[in-house]
């Protein structure tokens, strides 16, 4: 059953109240955020209503009443006001996603930004193609007995590992002359599969670091194939009046800090180049339930991307944090486009 235009007006006004005070929202307060020029009873009546439809409920018996998941959905849907994020807080916070050269550092960066400007948990996976190929390899000794191996990759994502392996520089400047021209500029999924032809290794030490090189390169690439995803602002959930000395917090965590469950979230969640929002039991995992997501797709000019928003209790402010996500992801995806070449 449709919400009519007062009851529709009722939601905006207890969701508004709610989200400010995060309490049980009575008419008498309904009143004050508008005028709909009928007695507190009336609205009274109107939110009793509202309740057996779905759109309220009442957390204890002598309460008001909170939004329900089907109410904010209605509210999102068809009533929220579109915003978009202010040109004075856009100057403020431009700095900080030109400074970065670095893909892992810019992610974290907006990451920062998003969480402090919407104080919600702040969520993104770095970002992906279908194939990510290796763009630049450099092995070097740093010790008697330890090899640095450096790479870099076509999503931007720059990977370091450390070998023990105590090996000549000779040795190791022929096992990059083995490996190198194999892997350079080939697929992650190429690299999986490479074994070395046996005619093309060196003799002896080398041989044998050549190997172990490129055993390391498959890890590496295993690992940057899958999405990393990064967070920032996880003690926002304790900031949180319905999370204080509740139990469902310590499995929301839990999820924050499962990053390969939170990527496959964050994935469905953000479809597309404009805000999506999943509310309370929209969300497919339990923990999260009791939370909503706001999140949206971010893309370089090159093609890579990935998905970014913010997790927190479905009481929040949809309109300023849709655009907040919003604006972050678009600035983000300028920053990127910069960074990676097309």
């Amino acid at each position: 059953m449709i919400l009519d235009e007062r009851k529709q007006k009722i939601l905006a006004a207890v969701i508004h109240a709610h989200v400010r005070t995060a309490g049980p929202v009575a008419s008498e307060q309904v009143t004050t955020f508008c005028d709909l020029g009928v007695k507190s009873a009336t609205i009274r009546n109107e939110m009793a209503e509202m309740s057996e439809m779905g759109y309220l409920r009442q957390p204890h018996t002598s309460a008001g009443r909170i939004p329900s998941d089907k109410g904010y959905r209605f509210y999102v849907d068809r009533l929220m006001p579109r915003e978009t994020w202010p040109l004075p807080r856009q100057a403020e916070e431009a700095e900080h996603f030109r400074v970065h050269s670095a893909v892992d550092d810019l992610m974290a960066a907006t990451c920062r930004v998003l969480s402090a400007i919407t104080n919600l948990v702040a969520m993104a996976t770095a970002p992906s193609a279908e194939t990510v190929s290796l763009q630049w390899l450099d092995v070097r000794r740093v010790s008697s007995d330890r090899v640095v191996i450096m790479t870099l990759w076509s999503n931007g994502q720059i990977r370091h590992s450390l070998l023990q392996w105590r090996s000549a520089a000779t040795d190791i400047e022929r096992a990059v002359r083995v490996v190198a021209p194999l892997v350079t500029g080939k697929s992650h999924e190429t690299i999986s599969a490479l074994t070395l032809d046996s005619e093309l290794l060196p003799k002896a030490q080398a041989s044998r670091l050549a190997c172990a090189l490129l055993d390391v390169l498959k890890q590496i690439a295993s690992d940057v194939a899958s999405p990393e995803v990064f967070v920032d602002g996880t003690s926002c959930f304790a900031r949180q009046p319905e999370f204080r000395e509740n139990p469902a917090m310590e499995l929301v965590l839990a999820v924050l800090e499962e990053h390969k469950t939170l990527a496959r979230v964050l994935d469905a969640a953000a479809v597309g180049p404009q805000p999506q929002v999943v509310i309370g039991h929209e969300n497919p995992l339990e923990p999260l339930r009791e939370c909503s997501l706001v999140a949206v797709e971010y893309a370089a000019r090159s093609g890579v991307g990935g998905g970014i928003g913010v997790c927190g209790p479905t009481r929040m402010d949809y309109a300023r944090v849709t655009a907040a996500v919003d604006y972050v992801a678009r600035s983000l995806s300028t920053a990127l486009s910069d960074i990676l070449p097309s």
